[in-house]
């Protein structure tokens, strides 16, 4: 059995709030500044970049311009924050994979996370939701597991790839429950979808945007949220912990991170107006439709997450000598 920290009341997983400082002085910033997007073009990391910029270069008095910087899970961008000039003008919408899980995953990184990251203020949380497909004789965690232990290694469940978010779910999932199932990655999530809808596969972990048109068309179902809280679209899906399972929380997080060199001025300046900008409500509308709430936090509450991450994965990779394909 893995386990896992008690961080349900943890002050990440709190709301931003106007508990925190005002921004500061705009006088350290004297130029746009950049906001790099550490995934495509239309993923969440992208959309919430976007949605954060506009109030964010209010609190700051400078335009916020985002770039995206797609590849190696997040790497290739996050990297790019750290290797620019280190004045604070530039920084990066990073997630638990390039922070948390890739540093434990892969052999070699471009980066140290202890050394050369100066987390800023944690920006959202977004749970994974456990899916099956919509004949699975299971109808909530209890009777998932029951079934499992009587077909042990026969339900399948489906990831985007060796060492995904949704990969380690299942994987955390399994461990906590004390079930085998037999993994099956994809090379993209459509085709992952296509075998769940076909009864081809049994389950998948998954964030909410891809999969909420399936849900309320019925043609799958969910039992669980793996994170703190329950989804506002989804009222009536318990958590993990409510649903008996506590343990199995498998959150994404994204935050807001800068390169070790920014002077500490510029560094708390950034995480002040981040806690503001998040703060606006504007920003409530454009999360939820991503299946999260805007956080903010102090940087040292952020860093405490990463390490806590960090640890609860590595575990897990451990466990299931999961290595990168």
């Amino acid at each position: 059995m893995i386990h896992r920290r008690a961080a349900l009341a943890a002050p990440w997983l709190l709301p931003a709030g106007k508990a925190f400082a005002q921004a500061p002085s705009q006088a350290l910033f004297t130029r746009p500044l950049r906001l790099i997007a550490t995934f495509g073009a239309g993923s969440t990391v992208d959309l919430m970049a976007r949605a954060l910029s506009g109030p964010l270069g209010e609190q700051l008095g400078q335009p916020v311009v985002v770039e995206n910087r797609a590849g190696a899970g997040g790497n290739l961008g996050t990297e790019a924050a750290l290797r620019a000039t280190p004045d604070g003008h530039t920084l990066a919408l990073a997630t638990s994979g390039a922070l948390a899980i890739n540093p434990v995953l892969l052999p070699a990184m471009p980066f140290d996370v202890a050394k050369d990251v100066a987390p800023l203020s944690l920006v959202a949380i977004g749970p994974n939701l456990l899916l099956v497909r919509r004949d699975l004789p299971a109808t909530d965690i209890p009777g998932l597991i029951t079934l499992a232990r009587a077909r042990p290694g026969q339900l399948t469940y489906g990831s985007s790839g060796v060492g995904s978010s949704n990969h380690l779910a299942g994987a955390l999932f399994s461990a906590t429950a004390g079930v085998e199932l037999t993994h099956v990655p994809y090379r993209g999530n459509a085709d992952m979808a296509n075998d769940l809808l076909a009864g081809r596969l049994d389950m998948v972990f998954s964030g909410l945007p891809p999969v909420l048109g399936l849900l309320r068309d019925g043609a799958v179902r969910a039992l669980a949220v793996a994170g703190p809280d329950r989804v506002a679209q989804l009222p009536a899906v318990p958590t993990m912990a409510e649903a008996g399972l506590p343990g199995a929380e498998a959150i994404v997080f994204y935050g807001l991170v800068t390169a070790a060199g920014v002077p500490q001025p510029q560094r708390e300046a950034l995480a002040a107006a981040a806690r503001a900008a998040l703060a606006a409500p504007a920003l409530a509308a454009s999360f939820a439709a991503l299946g999260s709430v805007p956080r903010g936090s102090d940087a040292a509450t952020f860093a405490a997450l990463i390490a806590t991450e960090r640890v609860k994965w590595r575990a897990v990779i451990e466990r299931y000598g999961i290595a990168p394909g």
